[in-house]
């Protein structure tokens, strides 16, 4: 340390010892007399402590930040939100520690930073600032920020901002169980059963054709631990969401092995920390007894999602029903729709869940329930379908009635799409003349109840059709071929996914869409682009997938 370092470093620890002696202006400030106060030090100071506690009459938490702001905010997780945060620390960047944890305090609580100077204040304002260049993500999280924070001048030493919101700390499964008993206990809840992690050699025999995506389909498949947990006295919020106390818990997440945990009514202000949605906070929260198993989506009435992801929790469902032949469910009810799809309930049906007794959310009620159990999902596009989903599969078509038509199913089918409000094939039309001279029947899956679907899927030999939703019921039929006619926009792997743990013969046949990915990286607008499907250039390899 120069000698420069060593006199800046004297100066600001003696503008910290005189904000600190000031006990009737921190307690102005921090105007705590509730809850517990929460102090990062550089170090043990438990003078300072007592200090505290005798004044302002609160329990007082100390955390050892010593620069590393993790520290913090690992510690942070593991309490419920403080009244209060004084920051009396001399190490590290003070005003990156106050945006990164500031998002734990509860609305109109203070966070206090001691020992600073109207530059520390200016840090803060600058830092709420829109910056230009700046990516949309990155913006946004700048912007709640500034909608966060109330910033004071900085008097007698003492930097005060006023929080502003609610926000969550959001978890992650790895995480979840070591957080839930810092700050609960055991009293949190249970693992009741776990998987361990294994992989395995993608059983798809995969052909491509054309210019496909840069996102390569993976040859080995990781399938990560699994864990099927009870949460006790857990908030269960619409579409999926569901807290504990000052957290969100991880089952929240769909996609929950991304660099960001991401759900569309969760504003996102940090990598750590979430905002539920004005409604959700709103709702009214009512007590509902009873032990409860989250089939729940964030896309509570859209097919695809429901066999993608609900189904895939289905394995922790036969376990937990075992234990509790009286396990009941939870899911929403979507604002201006069905609450249960026929075809939902036909599906959910065929596995034998109870659909006389679901606990409803809505966007109006959110339930508080003595238990939530959770399982994490076998599959998560794009990452990994595991084996054993196949169980789940034959387990659903067993549990239809039988097929009354089977002579009278196609061989070969197409399943086609009506709906132009994303990823339309251009020339639809022309593409289902050329199926039908091919010998193919198209099909719109609309048209059908899901048994009669699933009949049609179980019988086909040959299953085609545009990339999506209106395939995945190839998941009940793991002898047949599978052609997928894609944009390269679309990124997603279900249908791959699909035919790894089932061993489908496989093959795709890539178009350019309207609007591309960008090299690196990727767009909802390119992921949703239409497309025109060029039969010409595949014509000659289309033909001979289809025979």
């Amino acid at each position: 340390m120069t000698l420069r370092s060593r006199l800046a470093r004297v100066v600001r620890r003696r503008r910290l010892t005189r904000a600190l002696a000031n006990l009737d202006a921190l307690a102005d400030a921090l105007a705590a007399t509730q809850g517990s106060i929460v102090v990062y030090l550089d170090e043990p100071d438990p003078e300072l402590v007592e200090r505290l506690i005798d004044r302002l009459g609160v329990e007082v938490r100390t955390i050892q930040v010593d620069g590393s702001i993790d520290a913090a905010l690992t510690a942070l997780r593991s309490m419920p939100r403080p009244a209060a945060i004084l920051d009396a620390t001399l190490s590290g960047n003070r005003g990156n520690l106050l945006r990164q944890t500031v998002f734990a305090l509860p609305a109109g609580a203070a966070y206090v930073a001691a020992g600073v100077t109207p530059a520390w204040t200016a840090d803060v304002r600058s830092s709420a600032e829109p910056r230009d260049g700046e990516g949309q993500a990155a913006g946004r999280r700048r912007q709640e920020l500034a909608d966060s924070i109330d910033v004071h001048d900085a008097t007698r030493g003492l930097g005060v901002v006023r929080k502003r919101g609610t926000h969550h700390i959001t978890l992650r499964h790895d995480a979840v169980e070591d957080a839930l008993s810092d700050q609960f206990g055991a009293d949190w809840g249970e693992v009741i059963a776990h998987r361990e992690a294994y992989e395995y050699e993608s059983r798809a025999t995969l052909h491509m054709h054309g210019e496909p995506p840069s996102r390569e389909k993976p040859s080995r498949i990781s399938v990560p631990a699994l864990s099927l947990r009870r949460y006790d006295d857990a908030v269960c919020h619409l579409r999926e969401v569901a807290t504990k106390g000052n957290l969100v818990l991880p089952d929240t997440f769909r996609h929950w092995q991304g660099g960001r945990l991401f759900h569309k009514r969760i504003i996102p202000a940090t990598a750590w920390f979430g905002r539920l949605e004005d409604r959700m906070q709103q709702a009214n929260v009512r007590h509902e007894a009873g032990e409860f198993f989250s089939f729940d989506s964030a896309f509570p009435t859209h097919y695809g999602h429901l066999t993608t992801e609900t189904l895939s929790k289905h394995w922790g469902w036969r376990i937990a029903r075992e234990r509790n032949p009286g396990l009941r469910v939870v899911m929403t009810h979507q604002p201006g729709k069905p609450s249960l799809p026929v075809w939902k309930a036909d599906i959910l049906g065929a596995l034998g869940v109870p659909l006389d007794d679901i606990l409803w959310v809505t966007q109006d009620e959110a339930v508080e329930v003595d238990s939530l159990v959770a399982a994490m999902p076998q599959l998560e596009n794009p990452h990994y379908a595991d084996r054993d989903l196949g169980d789940t599969w034959e387990a659903l078509y067993a549990g239809l009635d039988a097929d009354p038509a089977p002579q009278d199913r196609a061989a070969k089918i197409f399943l086609s799409r009506r709906t132009r409000t994303q990823r339309w094939c251009t020339n639809t039309p022309e593409v289902e003349a050329f199926m039908v001279e091919q010998g193919y029947t198209v099909i719109y899956p609309e048209d059908f109840s899901y048994a009669e679907q699933a009949h049609v899927f179980r019988a086909a030999k040959v299953i085609a059709g545009f990339a999506g939703s209106a395939l995945f019921n190839m998941m009940l039929n793991p002898e047949a071929r599978i052609v997928v006619l894609s944009s390269r926009g679309y990124v997603a792997a279900n249908e791959y996914l699909f035919a790894s743990a089932a061993g489908h013969e496989i093959h795709y046949f890539w178009a350019p869409p309207l609007v591309d990915q960008p090299e690196g990286g990727f767009t909802v607008d390119a992921y949703r682009s239409d497309f025109t499907f060029n039969l010409d250039e595949h014509r000659a390899e289309l033909v001979k997938a289809l025979a």
